[in-house]
């Protein structure tokens, strides 16, 4: 081998070089590249962008399956302790998601133009004395005004 050409680490040993485990909890946090969006992980895998959680089914459980995700049992994202990674459909994901109470939904959702005081009054009739002046009231369209009074949205209320 020439002087100074060194071979390239593997993904084991990049990998095990990139986390500090956290003694409280058990979750191993990265520590190299994070997502400035999402706070996951990131690790090149086979010359790719790739999440560092993935990598770290991979190197410890094997492939993913296609069509499965990687989820996290702590909610910490840049957990990448194996122990804490089970795989899941994306419904699984949204599913966990919703019982752990991550999902903004109603007034928390930050694209909601609506409170829940203007879905109950939107529910109880047309404003205006027409459903498209109550449109044009709340700044929606008429599909959501038909989505909200045949509750396919703000379920909760």
């Amino acid at each position: 081998m020439p002087m100074g050409i060194y071979p390239r680490p593997s993904l084991e040993q990049r990998f095990e070089q990139s986390y500090l485990p956290e003694p409280n909890s058990g979750c191993w946090l990265w520590t190299k590249a994070i997502h400035k969006n999402t706070g996951y992980g990131c690790i090149r895998i086979n010359g790719k962008h790739g999440l560092a959680h993935r990598a770290s089914w991979i190197l410890f459980n094997g492939a993913i399956p296609l069509g499965l995700n990687v989820l996290h049992k702590c909610d910490v994202r840049c957990c990448v302790n194996p122990d804490h990674l089970f795989l899941g459909t994306a419904y699984d994901n949204r599913e966990d998601a919703k019982r752990k109470d991550r999902i903004p939904i109603g007034e928390r959702h930050w694209n909601s133009k609506l409170t829940a005081a203007d879905v109950k009054s939107i529910r109880n009739g047309p404003c205006g004395g027409s459903w498209k002046a109550t449109a044009k009231h709340y700044d929606v369209t008429y599909g959501t005004l038909c989505d909200i009074r045949a509750k396919r949205t703000w379920q909760h209320i």
